[in-house]
């Protein structure tokens, strides 16, 4: 395996693998102009915009939820991830395609920022910490490609 293709073994390698992950994805959604980020159909029945809000929707989550991980380090989290995705995406469903960006920006933004805040020792302790960052990696990465189906009809 060359390097490139090596996973992250260290909390800072798979925290700048996510962030590289989000760069990407947002380099791409910026690309898009309203009528293609609102175009149905990319993702399920959702849009890009739509793909945008419920990412949204996760990372403003993210921050309780590291919250609780930190508290309770092997704590199951139960998530209602169906439900949760429709109302990320409901709850956003009014605003422009711009807002969206910038909603997502800042919330990426304040998630980030949380995960600074963590102290390195934590992710030796609290294993579900990581398992949130390897989830937000394989949802930027696996949501790029719905944004360059919205970009290339």
């Amino acid at each position: 395996m060359t390097q490139d293709h090596m996973p992250p073994t260290t909390i800072q390698e798979r925290v700048a693998q996510m962030r590289a992950a989000y760069d990407k994805f947002l380099r791409a959604c910026e690309q898009l102009n309203e009528q293609q980020a609102l175009q149905d159909g990319i993702c399920g029945e959702w849009s890009a915009k739509a793909v945008v809000d419920h990412l949204t929707g996760w990372q403003v989550e993210s921050l309780p939820i590291l919250k609780q991980l930190l508290k309770v380090p092997e704590q199951a989290l139960d998530l209602e991830i169906e439900a949760f995705n429709r109302t990320s995406v409901k709850e956003r469903q009014d605003l422009t395609w711009d807002e969206s960006l910038n909603a997502c920006k800042e919330s990426f933004d304040a998630f980030d920022q949380a995960l600074s805040a963590i102290n390195l020792a934590h992710y030796r302790t609290h294993r579900a910490l990581i398992s949130w960052v390897k989830a937000m990696t394989h949802e930027y990465q696996f949501h790029l490609n719905h944004i360059h189906q919205a970009i290339e009809p």
